[in-house]
């Protein structure tokens, strides 16, 4: 976009550092999505779609809720899926000296939430990470291995497992049916993309995260800290080395 307004290239830098996630910009009483954050909360949301100059005459489109009544909508939100990045005003604009300044206050994932009011209760709220190693979707010589991780923040229940084969990790997946699926980014070796099979086959939208984050010694190293334990052998993780590096 040419010469956009400053408002327009603070909305468009807080975009750069959440491009995944739908933007809710604080301006006054509301919270405005622009481009298409815009369009697609205007169908999800069931808004008005409306515009707004963004710089030399140029319109752009732009849907809002009310600030009031922003958990509601995101709950909406989160329950399709997306990710939500909260842009808030972070000083008076009485006293602003020019542009308000906004910063991210929050960032709320379908497996994150931890607001009582966004959540169903009588349900868990998983996020599930999915480690893979082995060879091409069955009925290859050799099936593919996963590890698993389960969390519910809402509760803290914390769980490891490890299946052998695609049917088996479908059956594990319908049982825990995770509100958000990590995998690795890029190819699972020769079996294929792991994220394309889990939209394809079970219709979950996963969210990935650079591969080097299931590295097996760091995380061993990582869940020793957080349990504050020398050695992760009393959990069985010994056993279940591929759900160690999910967790």
């Amino acid at each position: 976009m040419q010469n956009p307004t400053p408002m327009m290239r603070q909305y468009r830098a807080v975009k750069a550092a959440h491009p995944d996630k739908i933007v809710l910009f604080r301006l006054g009483d509301f919270y405005e999505m622009f481009f298409e954050d815009a369009e697609v909360a205007a169908r999800e949301l069931e808004l008005t779609l409306t515009s707004r100059e963004a710089g030399k005459g140029r319109r752009v489109p732009m849907a809002g809720i009310p600030c009031h009544a922003a958990d509601g909508y995101i709950a909406r939100l989160l329950a399709r899926g997306h990710k939500v990045a909260v842009c808030d005003q972070v000083e008076d604009p009485r006293q602003a000296r020019g542009l308000v300044r906004r910063e991210v206050t929050r960032v709320i994932t379908p497996g994150t939430v931890l607001d009582g009011r966004m959540l169903a209760p009588d349900e868990n709220n998983y996020l599930v990470a999915v480690a893979v190693r082995g060879g091409g979707p069955e009925p290859a010589r050799e099936p593919r291995r996963f590890g698993l991780a389960a969390v519910d923040f809402s509760t803290g229940e914390f769980a490891l497992t490890e299946v052998a084969g695609d049917g088996a990790l479908r059956e594990e997946l319908a049982r825990l049916r995770p509100a958000e699926c990590l995998v690795a980014a890029g190819p699972a070796e020769s079996g294929g993309s792991l994220d394309g099979w889990l939209r394809e086959e079970l219709g979950i939208s996963p969210t990935t995260v650079p591969g080097r984050a299931f590295d097996l010694a760091a995380a061993r190293e990582r869940l020793e800290e957080h349990f504050g334990v020398r050695s992760l052998d009393g959990f069985g993780a010994a056993e279940v080395p591929l759900a160690v590096s999910a967790a």
